[in-house]
């Protein structure tokens, strides 16, 4: 069964700014909208009824990246800048090798 994974993680990220930030938050609030029976259960029994109800955690989180590159201005500024310093630091590393 093919999930509107997609659509649902736009909608979750245009309205929830802390989704933005948080990957495991936005995996939570996908599994929460989609299958809102699993919400209430162990962790265990997530992870095992994901894959039988058609929600991929790696479809979830490429939606995500493909969000931010059609609305960049919508990225939190303080996770890129982190993104980049931690860019810089490893080319500074690797420079002095």
């Amino acid at each position: 069964m093919k999930r509107p994974i997609k659509k649902t993680v736009y909608s979750i990220l245009e309205k929830d700014k802390y989704a933005r930030q948080d990957d495991n938050y936005l995996i939570m609030r996908v599994v929460q909208r989609l299958e809102p029976n699993l919400a209430g259960t162990t962790f265990v029994e997530v992870m095992q009824n994901l894959t039988y109800k058609g929600i991929s955690l790696e479809g979830i989180t490429r939606a995500r990246r493909s969000f931010f590159t059609e609305y960049p201005e919508l990225r939190v500024k303080t996770a890129e800048q982190a993104r980049r310093e931690k860019e810089q630091e490893y080319y500074l590393e690797y420079s002095r090798r």
